[in-house]
C-alpha cells in the first residue's frame, strides 16, 4: 500500500510539471503574459511579480487544520482474529514564512517554512473468532519544523495549483497510550523523534494582489530517520498509520517600502490605498 501510494504521488507530482512545461515550450511567447511571475503584462495577473508588483518577495503564512490516520495492517493475514486500525481526527496548527523567487524559475517557484503543532490520534480493534472485541487507543500531539519548495502551476487570474516536495522533523511533546488486550501478534511503537520527506498539493486562491488562500493536502512520503523500508506510515500496536493532513494556508506578502507614490487625478496621494487594493 506504501509503495502504491508513493508511486501515485510520484506520478501526479511529475505530470503536472511535464504538462505545465510542455505548454511553456511549445507557447513561451504566447504564454509570457500568463506565467506565475511574468514581468509583461497586467501586474494583477501574475500570482507574483517583483519588478511590476508593490509586494516584497517574502512574507508571513499561517495554517490551520485537521488531521487523520488512515490506518491498515497485515499481521491479521490467516490467522484466527482480525486487526480493525482506525484513525481519529486530530488538530494542525503552523506559521513561518514564504519566500517568492525574484527571477522567474520553469520548476520551482517559491519555498517557505514554519513552525507548528500537530495532533494524531487513532486505534487498533481486535475481533476473535467469538466475535469478542477489544481494542487499544494512542493520541500524541508532536512539534515540527518543516520547509518545503514549491512549484505553482497558473490556471488563471484567480486560481493555481500549488505542490510541493518538503522535510519535516517532529518530535512527541506529549501523549499515551492504552492496551487493553494481550498482544498476540507482534507489535511496534512510533519513536519520539522522527524525519520525514512529504508531499503536498492545494488548490490556490488569490482574492488580489500579495493574498493567497490555500486549501491543501498533505501526506509522508519517506521516513529517512527512524528508517523503516522507506514506509512513511506511523507504527502503533500491530498496524500501521498513514497521516494526511488538510490545512488552509493563508499568506500575505510584505508591502514595499519603496514604491513610488502615487497620486489620483485631483493630485492626492493616493499609494498607500493603491499598494493595498
Amino acid at each position: 500500500m506504501t509503495q502504491k501510494l508513493i508511486i501515485i504521488l510520484s506520478v501526479i507530482f511529475i505530470s503536472f510539471n511535464v504538462t505545465a512545461q510542455g505548454g511553456i515550450n511549445k507557447r513561451n511567447n504566447a504564454r509570457n503574459n500568463k506565467n506565475p511571475f511574468s514581468t509583461a503584462g497586467n501586474r494583477g495577473d501574475a500570482i507574483y511579480s517583483h519588478s511590476r508588483g508593490h509586494y516584497k518577495p517574502f512574507g508571513w503564512h499561517f495554517s490551520p487544520g485537521v488531521t487523520y490516520m488512515a490506518g491498515y495492517t497485515n499481521e491479521d493475514e490467516n490467522k484466527s482474529y482480525d486487526l480493525k486500525p482506525l484513525g481519529t481526527p486530530g488538530y494542525y496548527l503552523e506559521i513561518g514564512l514564504e519566500h517568492f523567487f525574484k527571477k522567474r524559475r520553469r520548476v520551482f517557484h517559491y519555498f517557505d517554512y514554519s513552525l507548528g503543532i500537530k495532533h494524531f490520534g487513532g486505534q487498533e480493534k481486535l475481533v476473535l473468532a467469538d466475535d469478542t472485541e477489544t481494542k487499544s487507543n494512542f493520541n500524541f500531539g508532536a512539534a515540527f519544523a518543516r520547509i518545503d519548495i514549491h512549484n505553482i502551476w497558473q490556471l488563471s487570474k484567480w486560481n493555481f495549483i500549488d505542490q510541493s516536495i518538503g522535510l519535516n522533523l517532529d518530535f512527541t511533546v506529549y501523549g499515551s497510550k492504552a492496551k487493553d488486550y494481550t498482544p498476540i501478534a507482534p507489535q511496534d511503537y512510533q519513536q519520539s523523534f522522527l524525519t520525514q520527506l512529504h508531499y503536498s498539493i492545494g488548490w490556490g486562491i488569490k482574492p488580489r494582489d500579495g493574498f493567497f488562500i490555500i486549501p491543501t493536502l498533505k501526506t509522508p512520503i519517506l521516513t529517512a530517520w527512524n528508517w523503516r523500508d522507506l514506509n512513511p506510515s506511523h507504527r502503533w500496536f500491530s498496524s500501521k498509520y498513514q497521516p494526511i493532513i488538510f490545512s488552509v494556508k493563508i499568506a500575505w506578502l510584505f508591502v514595499k517600502s519603496d514604491c513610488p507614490a502615487v497620486y489620483d487625478n485631483g493630485g492626492k496621494k493616493s499609494s498607500e490605498a493603491y499598494q493595498n487594493m
